[in-house]
């Protein structure tokens, strides 16, 4: 009576899982640290922060898809 139990935690299958542990490189581990504003920003200054700042997102966004291709 006691094996039947070990048998439901068995699988049906022969597929088998190989987990590499492969090292993520450093330049995709840094920090995404945007530069600081101007201390006085105009309004034209603001646009091309803004547009700083989503560039940095945006490298932010691709070093987290290059790890998820990695794992």
């Amino acid at each position: 009576m006691n094996v039947f139990p070990v048998l439901l935690l068995t699988a049906c299958t022969t597929e088998r899982k190989v987990y590499v542990n492969r090292p993520i490189p450093a330049n995709l581990l840094s920090d995404c640290l945007p530069n600081l504003p101007p201390k006085s920003m105009t309004f034209s200054d603001s646009l091309k922060y803004n547009e700083h700042l989503l560039n940095v997102i945006e490298k932010c966004n691709s070093d987290k898809q290059a790890i998820k291709k990695i794992k």
